[in-house]
C-alpha cells in the first residue's frame, strides 16, 4: 500500500497537465463552431416545445432562446479562456456548466462523448492546470508552480482506461462478435469508401473489423500504459479513431479520444516538447496543497464509474440494448442501429372520443426519431400527451397507448412497448419497466 501511495504522490512535470489543458480548449472551441454550423441551435434548443428530462432532472428549466444564445457565447469564450489560462477557474467552471446543461437539457441529445467531455471539464476544473503557461500565472506569479503529483495525471489515465475498457465489455455480445452487429449495416453503407470501399460488401471483413474494434478497447489502455508500447499504441489510437471517424458520422470522439490519449505519455517526453517549442517553465517550488477532498472526490467518482456500467446486471432482467433500462452512462459504444415506429392513441374514458397522435405536432423530427426506440422517452411523451388532451379536450383522466415497433441490429421489426398498457397512469422509475415486450432475439 505505500507503495501505491508513493507512486501517486510522486511529484512530476506539470507538462502533461498543461498539454491537456490546451488541448482540450482546442476542441471544446471547435466542438462549438461545429455544433453552431450544424444546426445544433436550432434543432436541438429551439425548435422543440417539449424537451425530455432525465429521471431527477424534470427540474431543470429551458433558459429562452435569448439564453441559448448566450450560453453559446459564454461556451466560446470559455474555451479561449482555457486555452489561454486566462480566469482559469471561471473559464473551466463556466465551460462545465454550460455544456453539461445544454446536454442535460434534453436527454436525447445524450451522446456518450459528451458524457466524457463533462466529466473530464470536472477534472480540469478541481485541478490547477493553469498553474504555468498561463495569463493566470503570469498575471499571478505566486500561483505557479512546475511540479505536481502524480495521480494529478493518473486520474486522467483511469478515466481514459474505464472508457475503453467498459466499451469493450460492453462489446462481448453475439450482435457484435458474431454477427458483426452493427458494424455490419454500417460497413455495407459505406462502400463508396475511398480505396478500401469494395471491400465493405463481405463478411469476413464486417467479422474482423468488428473483433479489432473489441481487442482495441479491451488492450488499448494497457499498451499506452507501458512504456516500451506507448508509441507505437499511440500510432494506432491515431489511426483507428481517424477512421472511424472518417467511415462513420462519431462527432467529435475521435478527436477526443487522439487527444486524450495523449496523458499517457510520460510527464519529461511531453516537457521535452515544450521546451523544444520555447517554453520555459518556472522552476521555484510547488505550494503544499490539501489534497484530502480531492482524493476523496475522485474516490467516489470512479467507484461510481464502476457501478454504473454493472446496473443492468444488478437491477433489470432485460437486454440493455433493447430496453435500454441501465444503458446510458456505462460506456456502451456503438453498438446499436435502430429504427422505430411510434404511433400514440390518446381516448377519454368517460366517452368514446378518441385520437391518433400527430407526433409531429410536439416533437421535431429528431426528437421523435430518438424517442420511438427509447422506453423511457415513450413513457414520458405519453405523460406529456395526457397532459396537453387534458387541457385541450377538458379531458379527466386520458388514456394514453402506443403502438410501438423497432428494429435493432438487423433484425426484423418487433413491438417494443405493450399496446394494452395505459402509458399516463404508468410512473417514471429507475426500476424495471414490465411494460417493456422482451426482445426476440432471433437474426
Amino acid at each position: 500500500m505505500n507503495t501505491i501511495i508513493n507512486l501517486l504522490s510522486k511529484k512530476i512535470s506539470i507538462a502533461p497537465l498543461l498539454v491537456f489543458r490546451i488541448l482540450f480548449g482546442l476542441m471544446v472551441a471547435y466542438g462549438a463552431l461545429w455544433s453552431i454550423g450544424k444546426g445544433d441551435i436550432q434543432m436541438r434548443y429551439l425548435k422543440p416545445t417539449f424537451f425530455f428530462k432525465y429521471y431527477g432532472m424534470e427540474w431543470l428549466e429551458f433558459v429562452g432562446d435569448t439564453g441559448i444564445y448566450f450560453l453559446y457565447a459564454v461556451w466560446i469564450l470559455s474555451a479561449l479562456g482555457i486555452i489561454l489560462g486566462a480566469f482559469y477557474r471561471l473559464s473551466i467552471g463556466s465551460f462545465f456548466l454550460v455544456f453539461t446543461y445544454l446536454q442535460a437539457l434534453d436527454a436525447t441529445n445524450y451522446i456518450n462523448h459528451y458524457y466524457a467531455i463533462s466529466i473530464l471539464a470536472l477534472f480540469l476544473t478541481l485541478l490547477p492546470a493553469n498553474a504555468a503557461l498561463s495569463i493566470d500565472a503570469w498575471r499571478k506569479p505566486q500561483i505557479k508552480q512546475h511540479e505536481i503529483p502524480y495521480w494529478y495525471i493518473g486520474v486522467f489515465q483511469v478515466q481514459v482506461a474505464l472508457i475503453y475498457t467498459f466499451a469493450a465489455i460492453a462489446k462481448m455480445n453475439s450482435d457484435w462478435l458474431l454477427a458483426a452487429m452493427p458494424l455490419k449495416i454500417w460497413l455495407l453503407q459505406s462502400q463508396d469508401f475511398p480505396l478500401i470501399g469494395s471491400l465493405f460488401k463481405y463478411h469476413a471483413v464486417h467479422l474482423g473489423m468488428s473483433w479489432i474494434g473489441f481487442l482495441f478497447d479491451l488492450t488499448i489502455a494497457w499498451w499506452l500504459w507501458n512504456s516500451k508500447t506507448r508509441k507505437w499504441a499511440y500510432i494506432v489510437v491515431v489511426i483507428f479513431h481517424t477512421m472511424t471517424g472518417l467511415l462513420f458520422n462519431i462527432g467529435l470522439f475521435p478527436i477526443l479520444m487522439i487527444f486524450s490519449t495523449i496523458v499517457f505519455f510520460s510527464p519529461n517526453s511531453q516537457l521535452s516538447v515544450l521546451q523544444r517549442l520555447g517554453v520555459k517553465l518556472s522552476t521555484q517550488k510547488s505550494p503544499q496543497a490539501d489534497h484530502k477532498l480531492l482524493i476523496c472526490f475522485f474516490s467516489l467518482h470512479f467507484f461510481v464509474q464502476v457501478i454504473l456500467p454493472f446496473r443492468h446486471h444488478l437491477l433489470y432482467n432485460s437486454n440493455p440494448l433493447w430496453s435500454e433500462e441501465g444503458y446510458r452512462f456505462s460506456w456502451w459504444v456503438m453498438l446499436l442501429e435502430k429504427e422505430g415506429m411510434a404511433t400514440f392513441y390518446v381516448e377519454d374514458p368517460n366517452s368514446e372520443r378518441h385520437w391518433v397522435v400527430s407526433n409531429l405536432e410536439f416533437l421535431t423530427p429528431f426528437q421523435e426519431k430518438r424517442m420511438a426506440i427509447r422506453p423511457d422517452h415513450i413513457l414520458q411523451y405519453a405523460h406529456h400527451l395526457a397532459a396537453v388532451y387534458a387541457r385541450r379536450y377538458e379531458i379527466k383522466d386520458p388514456i394514453v397507448r402506443a403502438e410501438v415497433f423497432v428494429a435493432m441490429n438487423g433484425r426484423v421489426s418487433q413491438q417494443l412497448i405493450d399496446p394494452t398498457v395505459n402509458l399516463a397512469a404508468e410512473k417514471r422509475s429507475l426500476w424495471q419497466k414490465d411494460w417493456i415486450l422482451p426482445l426476440q432475439d432471433a437474426q
